[in-house]
């Protein structure tokens, strides 16, 4: 594929992981001006959440028709060279990837009391690691994941706390306990409104595109279509274009929103 075509599918796979984590269905939006926060439906939604969470944070299938990047790190490329760009549309969007990104990568101190191995632990860790480790956990039992125990070994290690493997995965609960029921809980509000913010930046970068390419239905007729760029032929990505298009006409589900004060200030 050409690189409007991967951009294509970059953008089209994004959209579609973002809308399955940003609904109505996953949770509500309260609060007035700059202090809203969210609402889970239930705590199940909550760890559904986490786990879709830990897909959008990794890399992409390698067998799939694009190189295999990181979902972030195909948007900033994206945003750095974009192929529909009119009058820096692509701003928002830039904007938005480079402040997640840095987010992310911002080294937090946990303070753990893991009584299953009687430890009290200050650990240190990326916020993306520690939201991937806490969708994995999420998912999968303690034999389904040790690799994540082979994490949390490295990181008791690094806190000075000498750990064999089956003593991290005595842990996994408690950490998952404070993982996902105190850090990621109090993040949930900030990390969905980063993930509204990417939608609408690829939602007005895509803007004057979708109206260059949209074909109104004619004799009576219902059905419209988008002319395609010539750019792209590969089928996939044509079918791909289709659905990102359909997907600007559409829209976020949310207008852009701004999390309170009090959900930044810790962690």
């Amino acid at each position: 594929m050409n690189k409007m075509e991967q951009e294509v599918v970059y953008l089209s796979a994004a959209i579609d992981l973002i809308k399955s984590m940003v609904n109505r269905a996953m949770f509500s939006v309260a609060g007035d001006g700059e202090h809203k926060n969210i609402w889970f439906e239930s705590s199940t939604h909550r760890q559904l959440f986490s786990i879709l969470l830990v897909d959008f944070l990794s890399p992409t299938d390698p067998m799939a028709p694009v190189p295999s990047q990181f979902f972030l790190a195909a948007l900033s490329s994206v945003a750095e060279k974009p192929s529909f760009e009119v009058s820096e549309s692509v701003r928002n969007l830039k904007e938005a990837v480079g402040t997640f990104r840095k987010w992310l990568r911002v080294e937090i101190p946990v303070n753990a009391w893991l009584p299953s191995i009687d430890r009290q632990v200050v650990l240190r860790i990326p916020r993306y690691v520690l939201l991937k480790i806490d969708g994995n956990i999420s998912k999968h039992n303690s034999l389904r994941s040790a690799r994540v125990a082979a994490e949390l070994q490295v990181l008791l290690i690094k806190a000075g706390e000498p750990t064999e493997l089956y003593q991290a995965m005595l842990a996994q609960q408690d950490i998952y306990d404070i993982f996902h029921d105190d850090v990621s809980a109090y993040h949930a509000s900030t990390i969905a409104e980063f993930l509204n913010g990417v939608w609408w930046g690829i939602q007005n970068y895509l803007q004057p595109e979708y109206h260059r390419s949209f074909t109104p239905p004619e004799d009576g007729l219902l059905i419209y279509g988008f002319k395609c760029p010539s750019e792209i032929v590969h089928p996939y990505a044509k079918a791909c274009y289709s659905e990102l298009m359909n997907q600007v006409q559409q829209g976020p589900i949310f207008k852009p929103f701004i999390v309170t004060k009090h959900h930044k200030g810790k962690y």
